[in-house]
């Protein structure tokens, strides 16, 4: 009996222990993502940025009409949440841009929001760019 309880005491650790690194190793995988998503928002490379939409918000060229002739100039994260139970971050977003026809710098703020998709075992993004005016 003593025997019995100590595997199943040491079996619920392994479970949990499975499950923290399970999160550890997702959390890592979003920094990875982000670190190239904030590249291509830098770079101004927008037709990379359309790719890290979910595909069932948004289409790739939907996410480009959204953007329109605009030339990102800065790109700043003002603020984020993350919710590792439900595999969410939320952040607050301040973007300088122009559109090339026009060399006036404006500025927008928006929310975006990544989710963890376990079946592709990928960070997307909820939601598209915001309308840039």
């Amino acid at each position: 009996m003593k025997n019995l309880t100590i595997i199943v005491a040491v079996s619920c650790c392994l479970l949990i222990g499975c499950a923290a690194f399970s999160k550890k190793a997702k959390m890592e995988k979003y920094g990875r993502t982000f670190d190239s998503y904030q590249i291509a928002m830098r770079i101004s490379d927008l037709n990379a940025v359309c790719r890290f939409v979910d595909s069932s918000v948004m289409s790739r060229e939907d996410c480009l009409k959204q953007f329109g002739d605009i030339k990102l100039v800065d790109f700043k994260i003002m603020d984020t949440q993350v919710d590792e139970e439900k595999m969410e971050v939320t952040q607050d977003i301040k973007v300088s841009y122009h559109f090339l026809d026009n060399v006036r710098i404006k500025d927008r703020e928006y929310k975006q929001t990544w989710h963890y998709l376990e079946d592709s075992e990928k960070w997307l993004l909820k939601d598209g760019p915001p309308q840039f005016e």
